[in-house]
Order: C-alpha cells, then sequence, then structure tokens
C-alpha cells in the first residue's frame, strides 16, 4: 500500500484509455486523483467508423464527449501530447506540464500515409472520422467500376476490419443495385490461408470469394498512380482501380516517437503479463503496445482491465496483482 494521495494519468481516450480511466476513477478516484488526457473533446467509437462509410451510422451515434468520465471521479484534461520524460515523471502537454505517480500510455497509432507515395491523393479510408465521411459521399457518387481494397505493410489497427470491409461493401453495392456493374478486388501482405475450413482466415478468404471478391496474397504495395489509378506493387504486380480503399499505414505517436519511448514501428516494448514498460510505474496497453496481439478495441479493452486492477492493488494492497489472459481470435 501506497502512502499520500496518488495521480495517475492515462494519455489517450480510445477504447484502452477510456476503460482504464473509468475503472481507476472507480476503485480509486475519491481518495486519489485520475486524470485522462485526449487532444479531442469527443471519444468516437472507431469499430463504428466502417458503419458510417456506408451510411449505416451517423457522427452522433458513435461519439460521446469524455467529460462525461468525471461522473465517475474522472478529471479530463483535453490537451496535445507533447513528450513524456519517464524518469521526471512528468507529462508534457501543449499548455502544461503535469506530474504523475503512476501513467498508463494509450496514445494508440496515428496514420502515416506518406509513407506509400501517392497514398494521400490516390487513395481513401475510414480509419478517421473525416475520411469515413468523405469517402461515404464518394461511394453515394459511385455508379459502378473497379473497387480494390487493400492493406499496407507493417502494423495498422483493427487487422480483421478489411475482411468487414469487403463484405459491408458488397452488401452496399448489392443493395443500391449496382454489383453487378462493381469489380472488386483485395489484397494484403499477408499469404494465402491454409488450414480447416473453420481456421478464421480460410473461412475469411472463403467468405470473400462467395461474394465474387478476387484475393491477391502476399501483395506489397510500393507506391501509388492517382493519375493513372494504378497500385504499384513488389515485383511489378499493378492493380488498376476506379475507386481504392487501402488502410493507410500507421506509426506510433509522435509524442512516443520524440520521448524515445516507441521502441519499434509496433509500439512501445511490455511486459506481455502486466503491460508495464521498462519505466517504473508506466504501462503501455492498446494500439501503442508491442504485443504479440491484434491492435483492436477489444485487446485494449482487457489490457487496460489489468492494468487498472493492478494500479489498483499497488496504490491500496486491497487483492492480489492479476495478469493478462486475453480472449481474442
Amino acid at each position: 500500500m501506497l502512502k499520500g494521495r496518488q495521480r495517475i494519468i492515462v494519455l489517450g481516450g480510445g477504447s484502452g484509455g477510456l476503460v482504464a480511466a473509468t475503472q481507476l476513477g472507480r476503485r480509486l478516484g475519491r481518495e486519489h486523483e485520475v486524470v485522462l488526457v485526449d487532444r479531442s473533446p469527443d471519444h468516437v467509437y472507431m469499430p463504428s467508423l466502417l458503419f458510417l462509410m456506408v451510411g449505416q451510422r451517423r457522427p452522433e451515434d458513435i461519439t460521446r464527449k469524455l467529460k462525461r468520465l468525471e461522473r465517475r471521479d474522472v478529471t479530463v484534461v483535453q490537451s496535445e501530447v507533447d513528450g513524456i520524460d519517464p524518469d521526471r515523471q512528468e507529462v508534457r502537454l501543449r499548455d502544461r506540464t503535469l506530474a504523475y505517480d503512476h501513467l498508463v500510455v494509450s496514445l494508440g497509432m496515428q496514420p502515416a500515409p506518406d509513407q506509400i507515395p501517392g497514398f494521400a491523393e490516390g487513395a481513401d479510408h475510414a480509419w478517421e472520422m473525416g475520411a469515413a465521411l468523405r469517402l461515404q459521399r464518394k461511394l453515394g457518387a459511385f455508379q459502378g467500376g473497379r473497387v480494390v481494397i487493400g492493406v499496407p505493410p507493417g502494423p495498422y489497427r483493427c487487422p480483421p476490419a478489411p475482411y468487414e470491409t469487403q463484405y459491408l461493401l458488397h452488401n452496399y453495392f448489392v443493395e443500391r443495385g449496382i454489383r453487378d456493374r462493381v469489380e472488386m478486388e483485395f489484397f494484403t501482405r499477408d499469404p494465402a490461408p491454409r488450414g480447416p475450413a473453420h481456421d478464421p482466415s480460410v473461412w475469411m478468404d472463403a467468405q470473400a470469394r462467395q461474394r465474387g471478391i478476387a484475393q491477391h496474397y502476399s501483395y506489397f504495395v510500393e507506391a501509388i498512380d492517382p493519375d493513372e489509378r494504378v497500385v504499384h506493387g513488389r515485383y511489378g504486380l499493378d492493380l488498376a482501380y476506379d475507386l481504392l480503399f487501402m488502410i493507410p499505414p500507421h506509426q506510433p505517436a509522435q509524442a512516443l516517437v520524440d520521448s524515445r519511448m516507441a521502441d519499434s514501428l509496433a509500439g512501445v516494448r511490455v511486459d506481455y503479463d502486466t503491460l508495464a514498460t521498462r519505466w517504473d510505474n508506466v504501462y503501455a496497453i492498446g494500439d501503442c503496445a508491442d504485443m504479440p496481439a491484434s491492435k483492436a478495441g477489444v485487446v485494449a479493452h482487457q489490457e487496460a482491465e489489468v492494468v487498472a486492477h493492478n494500479i489498483d492493488v499497488a496504490i491500496t494492497g486491497r487483492g492480489d496483482p492479476t495478469t493478462l489472459r486475453l480472449h481474442t481470435m
């Protein structure tokens, strides 16, 4: 049990940060100080951006004010994170510096479209609110042609989503009565799936082919030509398109790069059992944690529960520490 009032700072209001802050506020908020920092006033439920893309959701359906966490004894600070000094136990924000006793880093991954030449001019995606709304308008005006859906090299948020995108767009074109005028293709850097029919990757491949969507495996993008509307792949493999949906490359948040906390393109190295980093009382969860698990909301949620529990145990002495036991595909 630790003596004195403790300040726990959670960086990032996505799925992991939201769960961590909520649970810490409920457990500790009245006796200690729980602070959530995010640059946006809103939490956006990102898994629903694909449904926004096809007009099945509105922005207000998938957005909630982070200030609502204050009823859970969480102080919400809206500011940009400029840097972290884990040796001095400080977080440097755009407008102030905050000291902490415990830090939960849940800053996610940031899109980095410039890593692929031509991406910004030639591709659309639904990995951010503004991009999803632009694509929604573009899809509404689309009357037929070749639609290509693709996956970039390197890590990215929500690995299952490209497969869901295929099924959603197929159904969207069917409902509009133009599916017979749309040719659909999908590419990924992953190898072709092998195994029994019930294996998830084999099943998803079969589902796509049943919908008439051609699959290209072990395909590595090198550049996009927005004028010719061609995706250039390694070894001279090109794919022409009329509409290109491609997940942008991702990289760790700039604050983690600038603070030299990101150990790789996959994020901050953590202990796989506890999400602890190499710095005392600093944890990384969600997409910014370098973990052998999907960078998905369900993973961030479970990681946040473990970290919140263990911080509570460390501060109050109540109960025993726990370890991560992921339940995911």
